[in-house]
């Protein structure tokens, strides 16, 4: 295990979090869902660089569930939008744990599975704390 990169991603998600709350980005209907559609270009990248031209279909696919999900998000109110995006975040922290258990990609860095694990894994618990705030205040 990366400890190194495990500590790192917490902090990026630390920092994405109070960035985004600090500038309400956190109240736009783009900021997190945006930033989940980014998440399969990193694959994308690992692939093209490690010149793995099957992984990057096999990513490519992988990668539309979360431009689906992030996509559906933008279009739904608060709750059911945080809910989706939480589901989105979760989702991707188990792929990039088990990403090499599926396939491999040749460039995906060895450090990659621990540290956007971390970051998607924190962030998607956030997201269901602010499903759950909306929630109570739709009681």
């Amino acid at each position: 295990m990366q400890i190194v990169a495990l500590i790192i991603g917490i902090l990026v998600a630390i920092v994405v979090i109070v960035h985004f709350k600090k500038t309400r980005m956190e109240s736009s209907k783009f900021a997190y869902a945006i930033l989940l559609i980014t998440f399969p270009f990193y694959y994308f990248a690992f692939a093209i660089y490690g010149n793995d031209y099957k992984a990057l279909t096999l990513e490519f696919i992988a990668g539309l569930l979360f431009f689906i999900l992030g996509s559906l998000a933008i279009k739904l109110s608060d709750f059911f939008k945080f809910s989706v995006l939480a589901f989105g975040y979760i989702v991707h922290a188990v792929y990039d744990v088990t990403h090499d258990m599926l396939f491999l990609n040749a460039g995906t860095p060895d450090w990659w599975p621990e540290f956007c694990g971390a970051v998607d894994l924190l962030i998607g618990v956030y997201l269901v704390n602010l499903a759950f705030k909306c929630r109570i205040r739709l009681a």
